[in-house]
């Protein structure tokens, strides 16, 4: 390139050896798994989120830990992520007639999740895949932790109509949309379908900081299932 009178790249992005369970991979020892093997098992999404909390701009090995695959997956995209748009869009759907409110409960969490998405993006584009999952990954937290505060689910046996109920699940589903589009990079079939469930836009960075509000949205369907250990058991037996 530089004798043709090209640009030379700006750097060479790769990372280490990927390992199995700790293992090089191997075909006789049962060590090694095809990309076609894992799509006939598993969903790309899980292990385009595995290995992105393992990625880093050093050039380290990468160690596929099937077991730890499966909580991380199971622990953060289904029983972090996925929590909050499940348990908020269900009362907006059953009460709400798929309409969100025409105001936000906190306006202030949808700023600060906003705020930090360019902490996020600075940790991308530095290649710190790994702390960009924990951050975002912490703000699902946050998420999940407001509608344990408020409680619909309390509010809805009182009256399943009250608009404070709207507007809290309005408010959640709003950061389970900067949520997926502060994972867009790394898991885009899922916010496909999060943009499609939204009746949103193809997400953008730029879409970031736009609130809905008043509009309805779809019905709520299982975006990502958990990983039993069936689905390891017959990606492993799928390889030998």
């Amino acid at each position: 390139l530089k004798h043709s009178d090209f640009k030379t790249p700006d750097g060479v992005f790769v990372h280490g050896f990927l390992t199995l369970n700790g293992e090089k991979m191997s075909k006789s020892r049962g060590t090694f798994i095809l990309a076609k093997t894992y799509l006939d098992n598993l969903d790309p999404e899980y292990l385009r989120y595995y290995f992105a909390t393992k990625l880093g701009p050093g050039v380290d090995d990468v160690d596929l830990n099937l077991e730890d695959f499966k909580q991380r997956v199971n622990s953060d995209l289904v029983g972090k992520f996925i929590n909050i748009g499940s348990r908020s869009a269900r009362f907006i759907n059953k009460d709400f007639n798929n309409t969100l409110a025409s105001e936000l409960h906190n306006p202030g969490l949808i700023k600060e999740f906003i705020k930090t998405a360019s902490n996020i993006k600075v940790l991308y584009e530095a290649r710190d895949f790994n702390k960009a999952m924990r951050e975002i990954m912490l703000l699902a937290d946050k998420a999940n932790q407001y509608v344990d505060k408020m409680q619909p689910w309390v509010l809805s046996k009182v009256n399943p109509k009250d608009e404070v109920i709207q507007q809290i699940c309005t408010t959640s589903l709003n950061l389970f949309r900067i949520l997926a589009i502060m994972l867009t990079p790394v898991t885009p079939k899922l916010a496909y379908n999060i943009a499609a469930f939204f009746n949103d836009d193809a997400y953008t960075w730029d879409s970031i900081d736009k609130n809905l509000m008043g509009r309805n949205i779809n019905q709520f369907t299982p975006l990502l299932e958990r990983i039993e250990d069936k689905s390891i058991e017959k990606l492993i037996k799928s390889q030998k």
